[in-house]
């Protein structure tokens, strides 16, 4: 199975016959640039300790090593990464993307292959969802109705576990009809915000240790909870935009999000089904467990930072989320990496009008 490839530190990737050579840049301390980890104070060890991350290997710092390409499914740089052209047309060739995110673990840009599987009539029925408002609405209101019942999903499994969650869960399933008679795509954000402050406002009894969270804050995270919701949903971006890419619907146009000038819609739109899933389980997870706490980040200038070692456990995390297999029905079992992609080829069958597009909803 084809596995992402994370590179955490500063790094030197390139070429090397039909593979990639890894290895990690050791800058001296009066090099490191001003928004280094270290240069707020972070360990000084974490330089020498492993520099790659995927869930089946850890490479000490200064050992090169060498990835058949063949086993990338794609490639996600954290640090300051060095490449030439020749390797990025090596990775054109074998159809991997680059995801890019800076210091602070925002998602910057991508680079996408120029070989891709198109197709101009799914081209134009996207757009025709999109500018024909009441085939969008249809659309949208799956999308957000099935990431609200996801959440729900979340709740429901805390409640079974002696949560006290009740409250929210009931208001969330009290309103979560009001999609249906949605007139607007902004009613439906307004529905939305109304059901992600309910269920976040919910996440205090979820949590087995006392942590500051009461509501998200994005721009900037201002505690360890809002960074890792941010860390976690720009990897969830960046995989939905993977699986988009493989299939042949097009980033660009969405029905929840609007379209216009760099923005890939489609992308939050098919990431709000599943961050439920990927992001906030995993977050439960390094929480109630102890493997990340606020000892793990620190305040600068009003944001919160995640240590190099945090996202590095919470990517682990994350990527064996994208990788555990699940039985969808009698005879089907399926990665929800896979799921993801399956989501794409059922939109896919909507727009073509072959079979009404039923979203992926969690059964817990």
């Amino acid at each position: 199975m084809k596995q992402n490839l994370y590179l955490f530190s500063d790094t030197v990737i390139k070429r090397k016959d039909n593979s990639l050579l890894c290895e990690k840049i050791i800058r001296e301390a009066e090099e490191e640039d001003d928004f280094s980890e270290r240069s707020f104070g972070e360990d000084r060890q974490l330089q020498q300790e492993e520099y790659f991350l995927d869930p089946d290997s850890i490479i000490p710092a200064g050992d090169k090593k060498y990835i058949p390409i063949e086993s990338i499914d794609s490639i996600f740089t954290f640090g300051s990464v060095r490449f030439n052209s020749r390797f990025l047309y090596f990775l054109s060739q074998n159809r991997i993307p680059v995801h890019v995110f800076n210091f602070f673990g925002g998602y910057a840009g991508s680079f996408l292959p120029s070989e891709r599987n198109t197709c101009g009539t799914i081209l134009i029925e996207q757009a025709i969802h999109y500018a024909n408002y009441k085939k969008r609405m249809f659309v949208a209101k799956l999308f957000t109705t099935a990431s609200a019942a996801n959440c729900l999903a979340n709740l429901k499994y805390h409640i079974n576990r002696g949560a006290h969650v009740r409250d929210e869960y009931q208001y969330i399933e009290d309103i979560i009809e009001y999609f249906s008679k949605a007139e607007d795509v902004q009613e439906l954000f307004g529905i939305e915000g109304r059901i992600k402050k309910a269920y976040y406002s919910a996440w205090k009894h979820i949590f087995n240790y006392p942590v500051d969270f009461t509501h998200r804050v994005k721009n900037p995270p201002n505690n360890l909870i809002n960074a890792l919701i941010s860390y976690g949903n720009a990897i969830v971006y960046s995989v939905c935009l993977n699986q988009i890419y493989q299939t042949r619907l097009y980033p660009e146009i969405g029905f929840i999000h609007e379209t216009g000038d760099g923005k890939l819609p489609l992308c939050y739109d098919l990431a709000d089904i599943f961050k439920p899933i990927f992001t906030d389980r995993t977050i439960f997870k390094v929480i109630n467990k102890n493997m990340i706490s606020e000892k793990d980040g620190f305040k600068k200038n009003g944001r919160y930072l995640l240590k190099q070692s945090a996202k590095k456990t919470f990517v682990t995390e994350l990527e064996t989320k994208f990788q555990t297999t699940i039985t969808l029905d009698e005879n089907r079992k399926m990665s929800y990496k896979r799921i993801v992609k399956e989501e794409c080829y059922k939109l896919i069958k909507h727009l073509n009008g072959e079979e009404e597009y039923k979203p992926y909803i969690t059964k817990w």
